[in-house]
């Protein structure tokens, strides 16, 4: 494996819908893609709408990406934006259960990821399966 086919193992971009910020994440998640993640993480704020992140291709996530979901988590909260995974895989699911992190609503559809401590507010609005186009 080269270089270049490592690089191309995963990635994490934002689609800006009217109606909502959704960060793709896909293959691979994991401290590689640090650059990717702050600039998705930065325009997806920038622009004051809900986030929806589209786990649903990620095939690994390690102790970096699970660091990105709750610090996206986290900034929605303390700006008063929901922030939302889309179908997210059992490799997703499996790491935010192993750590602790509550994962609620339908796992096919959208559900809310939040510190325990936080109760999620918000009504959970419905969201198309396929996000990324």
């Amino acid at each position: 494996m080269t270089f270049t086919d490592e690089a191309q193992a995963g990635g994490i971009a934002l689609v800006e819908r009217a109606d909502v910020s959704v960060v793709d994440m896909w293959g691979e998640i994991d401290i590689a893609l640090r650059n990717e993640a702050s600039a998705a993480l930065a325009r997806a704020f920038e622009r004051d709408l809900p986030v929806v992140v589209d786990t649903s291709r990620v095939t690994f996530i390690d102790s970096a990406g699970v660091a990105f979901l709750v610090q996206l988590c986290r900034i929605g909260r303390d700006e008063g934006l929901r922030v939302s995974l889309h179908r997210p895989p059992d490799a997703v699911l499996d790491v935010l259960r192993m750590l602790d992190l509550d994962v609620t609503g339908d796992t096919t559809a959208v559900g809310a990821v939040t510190d325990r401590a936080t109760p999620r507010t918000a009504p959970t609005r419905a969201v198309p399966r396929s996000l990324a186009g």
